[in-house]
């Protein structure tokens, strides 16, 4: 289990997140102010037997542009996470997935981000 609280540097300030939250299969630690939230979860494809492993950042903030007359206050969630997914037996993960998370962080830009966020695929 990772240490309590976790610890994170978002634009150059560390943030606590102490954890609220554990199950068998997931975990999630938030900010006292509950604007930034770490969830990791781990699961198994029904499919093919891999293991998946799910770290996500979360930062919810008030929508600045309050129109909605039912939640003039609605929290807007951008988040940004990586999925493992390894056999269960492990055989080479650790030596392959350092280098697939290598690989995608290197074309995972600003260029590709606005590409994805914009709805290609």
């Amino acid at each position: 289990m990772f240490t309590d609280p976790y610890s994170v540097t978002y634009n150059g300030n560390a943030k606590s997140l102490p954890r609220i939250s554990v199950s068998g299969t997931s975990s999630s630690y938030r900010t006292a102010d509950n604007e930034f939230e770490i969830n990791i979860s781990r699961s198994r494809n029904k499919r093919d037997g891999r293991a998946l492993v799910q770290f996500e950042l979360v930062r919810t903030l008030p929508d600045p542009t309050p129109g909605d007359a039912f939640d003039a206050f609605r929290a807007i969630r951008n988040s940004f996470g990586v999925t493992y997914g390894f056999d269960p037996s492990r055989a080479q993960a650790s030596v392959d997935l350092p280098l697939l998370r290598t690989a995608v962080l290197s074309v995972v830009d600003t260029t590709l981000m606005s590409r994805l966020i914009a709805g290609e695929y």
